[in-house]
């Protein structure tokens, strides 16, 4: 590849509570193969020591650009607030709690320098936790479709790299809607006015995933659905959407105790 363009790298962080975890987030970006990037990371004002670990790791390399919001916002607030401070032809998603492949950047702008009809690029991803280390995958459609947002997202969030045009016409959305989903409905957004998305079939990202199921309230759950219905509407997936708009409300029907044996036996396939 004989082009370099520089990536925007960026990543929100609140109350991460593991030091070696955060270190380990923020080191697998510093140890890329590809090195033409700045690392802009926003603590999106932390109780804990969260800020004074960033602040040490910023001092390991130049790339690293720490900001610090005044009181605690949400990702969606503070993710655009990163976007807002970059300079990059290209915007990179990172999650602190996730490990990026040595490899990925390389990869990934490779993909979109010879695939100029897409315009954002995932990648497959293996989950790991500190008590199981690496312990399964997901494997992402390839070139995903309006279907495939059905289910859940085809894309994971973290893995992402953006041609920033798509940040000139969209923006993580911030709404009590969105809360957690600002992902979901940027995408269903894209998806909806006709850009398009592809994932490479590499596990590049390891995702961190907590072997018990995370709590969600009813109210995010209706939250959810409501995005869903609103995005399967613009991508003209109705009517045959309707029963996985109600999807996340079902499913929080179920015993948590259940919900867990089910995610733990798919998680092992």
């Amino acid at each position: 590849m004989n082009r370099k363009p520089l990536i925007s790298v960026v990543m929100g962080v609140y109350n991460i509570g593991n030091k070696t975890m955060l270190e380990r987030a923020v080191n697998s970006i510093l140890s890329q193969t590809y090195d033409n990037f700045e690392f802009i990371i926003c603590d999106d004002a932390s109780t804990d020591d969260t800020y004074k670990w960033l602040s040490e790791l910023k001092k390991k390399d130049k790339r690293i650009i720490l900001l610090r919001n005044d009181k605690n916002h949400t990702l969606a607030i503070t993710l655009n607030r990163c976007i807002y401070h970059s300079k990059g032809e290209y915007i990179a998603r990172q999650d602190a709690d996730d490990i990026s492949e040595p490899e990925r950047f390389k990869k990934q702008i490779e993909f979109l320098e010879n695939n100029s009809h897409i315009s954002f690029l995932g990648t497959n991803c293996y989950l790991y936790n500190e008590k199981q280390g690496r312990f399964s995958c997901r494997i992402m459609p390839q070139y995903p479709e309006c279907e495939d947002f059905m289910f859940n997202s085809p894309f994971v969030h973290g893995s992402m790299v953006f041609r920033r045009e798509c940040f000139n016409s969209y923006s993580y959305e911030v709404s009590e809607m969105t809360g957690r989903y600002e992902d979901y409905s940027m995408f269903m957004k894209m998806y909806a006015d006709g850009l398009r998305g592809a994932n490479l079939q590499q596990n590049l990202y390891g995702f961190h995933y907590d072997s018990d199921v995370r709590s969600v309230s009813l109210m995010h759950r209706i939250a959810e659905a409501g995005i869903r219905y609103k995005g399967f509407f613009e991508m003209n997936l109705m009517p045959r959407a309707v029963p996985y708009i109600i999807k996340p409300v079902v499913l929080g029907l179920i015993p948590k105790k259940t919900l867990n044996t089910i995610k733990k036996k798919l998680n092992k396939e």
